[in-house]
């Protein structure tokens, strides 16, 4: 019996692991601005985090407007973003890969596998908390 409900036990927590994995860190969520440095240059703007029922979305605010981003992806501590933008007449897919700590993303930009970058980005309301 002791057998049976140490199973019982273990397979619980195995199928809810997932689960537990993916859940987003609640500091993402809100404003950011984020800086992006790529060969042609430095770009800041803001990206907002919400969650929609249970999926995460991130929202890319300029002077120019508004755009959501293809896919967003935050397993811990770890955000990966997605964006394609029209460069040069052409679509070009940007992939942000970053660590989230102490208010703060930074990591990697692949601009459609042409240029490499980076980003940093920082939360608008951390000084306010």
């Amino acid at each position: 019996m002791k057998r049976f409900g140490l199973t019982v036990l273990f397979t619980t927590l195995l199928a809810a692991m997932p689960f537990a994995q993916s859940a987003p860190a609640p500091e993402v969520f809100g404003e950011w601005e984020m800086t992006t440095v790529s060969p042609v240059g430095e770009n800041t703007n803001t990206v907002e985090f919400r969650k929609d029922g249970e999926v995460v979305k991130a929202l890319a605010k300029s002077p120019q407007g508004e755009r959501p981003y293809d896919s967003v992806a935050v397993d811990g501590n770890k955000v990966t973003l997605v964006l394609t933008i029209d460069f040069q007449g052409q679509p070009m897919t940007i992939t942000y890969m970053g660590t989230l700590a102490d208010n703060q993303i930074n990591g990697s930009a692949d601009f459609g596998g042409l240029a490499q970058g980076s980003f940093s980005a920082k939360k608008k309301d951390a000084a306010a908390k």
